[in-house]
């Protein structure tokens, strides 16, 4: 204990020590296993033997590695292999998350839920970890799932999703929330009441407080930050205005809650005590009870990253205050980053992470560079020197994030966060307290003001700039810029990264056209692009009318890249090629299926060839109309007259022997999308001579049912020397094609991570 207090009195040797476990914890998690863990390592060896403050770097160092490998055996391993997964085991767990309620509600349906476990077959989950599944449920259900305890028996799965460039990563997800399984639960009993949970009683109670109010559901991931509620158009709309940070619970919002507290807690000790003993100290129970109130509401809310933040520098801050120790804004928040990655070092594949602790160090050097002219400055003027220094800073993560910003996001932040901080949040707290003591609604005249105000912005919809997708490489070089920027001694060096973005902008070449196959699973969805431009072929499934592919992989990569769609060839009518046609028609009217459809997706193909730049894109196929739906899928053939690809469809053997009677020039192709998804009813040898592809794909659920690719066909495309690649196993692929030289990326060879393999 005396060590670690010495360790805290010498500012330099602990803000050591704790950069390097940071540092350790960053690398580690990215990099273990890899070269550049050893560089690291090598270089700060090296540094130790010369510069003797660089051993308490190595000792943090050392130390986050250590924490994170321990970390991840204790809590983020999987706690059964695959192979322990070949048969039905029994499973107990907690609905903690309803995914979605499938054909309906109550008795003989088929719900997916989140199922946080409890047991599975003679495995006992530890206290210390989470292990979680998503689950079909099959049985008599009731029909409010939520907090309720099932048990029964279950065919598990290791978690795996699709992986794709630029789109929302589901398998990262799933790791950093423990959700280890998914499977289907044949439930044999549920039980009921008291095994529901704090966290869900308290969601239930705020959303009956909150009922009736027009803006309930904002109200409602306020106090619980729970977001499933919120309505996605008013999710998006918040997000062009810039008040995304809202819609979880951040440091503002446990500020705001410590303040109330510390206040309320004052407040009822004068009115308790008229004539309150001056020589005492009431200092610590106020602190003690803003401390407890708003851990609760930490606790309550998930705990979220940016919560933890700013609860552990509320403590730091009490302490020090208390115990008369002066603590720098930058300990402070170094050591709260410290106890986070103690806690979990896999907190930093959290971007909310890097947005709480850019934001809060923003706040920290912009009041460091008013506090001269403070006694002077107007708040106005204070808060607006606020609001551009943080969107300054947190620009970068912004466009990386979600590849735009907001252009009204610092005047409506102006408004907005004083509004919340002093009016909206305590009428909450007043209206939640006034509903249990009187029945009086607080909230129902405010609430009717703000909506009317929220309509009135809703007439200004043009709030969001899309900047296209920026890479990881740019958002780093662009913080480490202004890292630079903020000394004067180091402002020179700025140029450094500055002039590596501007190089690498300037000479990075985009290709002459791009092909990309999305990872869909079983199904198919390929983009081709050129200037800006793309062509769509297929829109892959849409599960249940609740997740559609178009739109949660297709159109978020259209809209990162700033590709307009120009057309889009629907193969033919089955569910794993035009799941998203009503999505498609949502996003454009229909407007891409003119060309080969006359507008109608259902529509066989018609043949023509259309021009996109020097891209020829032509359907070759069907001639006729054929006696089954795979056999009148479109084929289409699409070359700048040096490389030409090669798409399909679900064309089997018959289909094909025609085509190569009346097409087989045309057949001949670098790039073919493999026929049926590689099932042996099709790719017959005689097609696989004729194309003789250098590259073929195949687009394919990695957990088929149907055991794709079929052995028989691989072999043929072996013996063409074709070089297979599978987006179940690689992810999304990607061509690049540049006059004749054709560059190809997968998708989880760049999203990598050790602990995802």
């Amino acid at each position: 204990m005396d060590r670690l207090l010495w360790h805290v009195k010498q500012p330099f040797t602990s803000i050591l020590i704790c950069c390097g476990l940071i540092s350790g914890c960053l690398i580690s998690v990215f990099y273990l296993g890899q070269w550049q863990w050893f560089v690291c390592s090598g270089v700060l060896l090296f540094l130790c033997g010369y510069f003797k403050t660089f051993s308490s770097v190595l000792a943090g160092f050392i130390l986050g590695i250590f924490v994170t490998i321990c970390h991840y055996w204790l809590v983020y391993a999987p706690p059964l292999a695959e192979k322990g997964l070949a048969q039905q085991v029994k499973v107990v767990g907690n609905v903690s998350k309803v995914i979605g309620t499938g054909a309906g509600t109550g008795a003989g349906t088929n719900p997916y839920v989140t199922l946080e476990l409890a047991s599975i077959g003679h495995y006992r989950v530890p206290w210390y970890r989470r292990v979680r599944a998503n689950m079909s449920l099959n049985g008599t259900l009731p029909t409010d799932l939520n907090g309720t305890t099932l048990t029964g028996m279950a065919t598990l799965k290791p978690f795996r999703s699709r992986k794709n460039f630029s789109v929302f990563d589901a398998e990262l997800y799933a790791f950093r929330n423990q959700i280890f399984y998914k499977g289907r639960l044949s439930v044999e009993g549920a039980s009921f009441g008291h095994s529901e949970r704090w966290q869900s009683a308290y969601r239930t109670w705020v959303s009956q407080a909150l009922d009736g109010l027009h803006f309930s559901w904002f109200y409602y991931v306020l106090l619980t930050g729970d977001k499933s509620a919120v309505p996605q158009a008013d999710k998006a709309y918040f997000q062009s205005l810039g008040l995304s940070h809202l819609l979880a619970i951040s440091g503002l919002h446990v500020a705001i809650v410590f303040a109330l507290s510390f206040a309320l807690c004052k407040l009822a000790l004068v009115l308790m005590w008229s004539r309150l003993a001056q020589h005492h100290n009431y200092q610590l129970g106020y602190f003690t009870f803003a401390l407890l109130l708003s851990g609760a509401y930490v606790w309550l809310s998930g705990m979220q990253v940016s919560a933890q933040r700013a609860w552990l520098m509320a403590l730091l801050g009490a302490c020090c205050f208390l115990f008369a120790r002066h603590l720098s804004p930058a300990r402070t928040l170094i050591y709260a980053l410290t106890v986070i990655l103690i806690a979990n070092p896999f907190a930093v594949l959290n971007l909310g992470l890097y947005f709480s602790f850019f934001a809060v160090a923003t706040i920290f050097m912009v009041f460091r560079n008013t506090m001269r002219e403070s006694q002077r400055m107007s708040r106005v003027k204070l808060l607006l020197y606020l609001q551009c220094g943080l969107f300054a800073a947190l620009l970068p993560l912004t466009l990386y994030s979600y590849h735009g910003f907001s252009m009204s996001s610092i005047p409506v932040n102006l408004v907005v966060i004083p509004l919340l901080s002093v009016v909206i949040f305590p009428l909450l707290l007043t209206h939640l307290f006034s509903l249990m003591a009187t029945g009086w609604a607080v909230l129902a005249v405010p609430d009717a003001m703000l909506y009317q105000a929220y309509q009135w912005l809703n007439a200004f919809p043009y709030h969001w700039w899309h900047s296209g997708a920026m890479t990881p490489e740019l958002a780093i070089l662009s913080y480490m810029a202004l890292l630079l920027c903020m000394s004067t001694l180091t402002r020179p060096f700025a140029w450094v990264p500055v002039s590596a973005v501007l190089m690498v902008c300037l000479l990075e070449r985009p290709p002459d056209w791009q092909v990309d196959v999305f990872d869909v699973g079983h199904g198919t969805a390929v983009l081709v692009s050129a200037q800006g431009n793309g062509v769509l072929i297929d829109l892959g499934a849409s599960y249940f009318s609740r997740y559609s592919l178009f739109d949660n992989v297709i159109k978020p990569y259209l809209r990162a890249h700033r590709i307009k769609l120009l057309h889009t060839v629907i193969s033919h009518d089955d569910s794993d090629h035009n799941g998203g046609l009503a999505d498609l028609y949502r996003y454009d009217g229909g407007r891409s299926l003119e060309q080969f459809h006359q507008g109608d997706g259902k529509a066989l193909c018609t043949l023509k060839t259309v021009q996109m730049g020097k891209l020829s894109i032509e359907s070759l196929w069907p001639v006729e109309p054929m006696n089954s739906d795979n056999n009148n899928s479109c084929v289409v053939r699409i070359s700048d007259g040096t490389t030409e690809l090669l798409l399909p469809g679900d064309i089997e053997q018959v289909a094909e022997k025609a085509l190569l009677a009346l097409q087989r020039e045309k057949l001949p192709s670098e790039i073919l999308l493999a026929p049926h998804h590689g099932s042996n009813t099709s790719s017959s040898m005689a097609f696989v001579s004729a194309v003789a592809p250098k590259w073929v794909v195949f687009s394919r659920g990695y957990h088929s049912p149907w055991r794709l690719p079929h052995d028989e066909v691989v072999a043929r495309y072996q013996s063409a020397g074709s070089q297979m690649l599978d987006t179940a196993t690689a992810g999304q692929v990607r061509f690049k094609i540049t006059g004749a030289e054709v560059q190809l990326e997968t998708a989880r060879d760049r999203k990598s991570f050790w602990f995802l393999r």
